[in-house]
């Protein structure tokens, strides 16, 4: 019996090695592959991630990549360009996150395969502070995630941090390995396009005197450009009488700014158009309406 013992110690020895016992080494080939096939796995997952937009860095970032274009001449930029203008490489990560930041919050936008501003990305580096303000609070909630959060839960307390926001924020489509990157942008960004003003524990939409009415919910305002065009002309001429007719209103719209280059020819069809709506909606000293010709261009 005991020899049947030692035979079976020794059949078990041998099909179960050591922990000593040396493994043979993988071959580099089989190595590499199975290294590639995680990664693929990895990359697969992270492309199933979120079904809904939201950016990895915060508001501020976005703004500094409007400040970069800027001070390059406020001109459309090629990627490469671009990248020189913010002091990064065209292929770094760095750069390529705060691009996708910019785009999210609405403030540049790629046309002709060229990086521009748009009327956001202008007016949320104006020197008018009240302006910035109020195109933080439009930009902020450009994002397709935060305004998702912002209609869910207004007037109403957010959910408690971290667990119960991050949960609410898998629910409206960010994947669970993204929740708490996505909430930490979410925290900063919020502070700092001012919603934040009475607490963390609420969204509560800033108060900007002259930017839109109070009473106007901020999802429901005009397109951007339309409102950042109603803000320059209240800033720019703040005197002007607010009585004046419709067309008379439109015609003051479509003036440049001052300093702004305005070639002759523009200056010549805009002044055609006054010409004709002074015709349309005025009298002459006798009181008698002007009729417009056909030669004047008003059908």
């Amino acid at each position: 019996m005991d020899g049947s013992t030692n035979i079976d110690e020794k059949v078990v020895a041998l099909e179960i090695p050591s922990e000593d016992a040396e493994v043979p080494a993988q071959p580099a080939k089989k190595a590499r592959k199975a290294k590639r096939t995680r990664k693929t796995k990895s990359a697969k997952a992270a492309r199933k991630a979120s079904t809904i937009g939201f950016p990895y860095q915060d508001l501020e970032t976005g703004i500094s990549v409007s400040r970069a274009m800027l001070d390059a001449g406020g001109v459309p930029l090629t990627r490469d360009q671009l990248a020189g203008a913010m002091k990064l490489a065209a292929g770094s990560g760095n750069f390529v996150l705060r691009i996708s930041t910019a785009r999210q919050f609405g403030l540049i936008e790629n046309k002709d395969g060229k990086y521009q501003l748009t009327d956001l990305g202008f007016s949320i580096v104006d020197n008018d502070e009240t302006r910035v303000r109020a195109t933080k609070a439009e930009a902020f909630l450009t994002v397709d995630l935060y305004r998702r959060i912002y209609d869910e839960f207004r007037g109403r307390q957010l959910p408690p941090r971290p667990h119960g926001l991050e949960q609410s924020l898998v629910q409206f489509g960010i994947t669970p390995k993204q929740k708490d990157k996505a909430r930490h942008a979410f925290d900063r960004s919020a502070k700092q396009a001012g919603f934040f003003a009475h607490g963390e524990d609420r969204l509560v939409e800033p108060v900007i005197s002259s930017g839109p009415s109070p009473s106007t919910p901020m999802g429901e305002q005009r397109r951007p450009e339309q409102t950042f065009a109603a803000r320059r002309a209240e800033s720019d001429a703040p005197q002007r009488s607010k009585t004046y007719h419709p067309f008379i209103e439109g015609l003051l719209e479509t003036l440049p700014r001052p300093n702004e280059v305005w070639s002759m020819e523009g200056r010549e069809k805009w002044l055609s158009a006054a010409s004709n709506i002074f015709d349309l909606i005025y009298k002459t000293e006798s009181h008698e309406s002007v009729e417009p010709t056909k030669d004047d261009g008003v059908e």
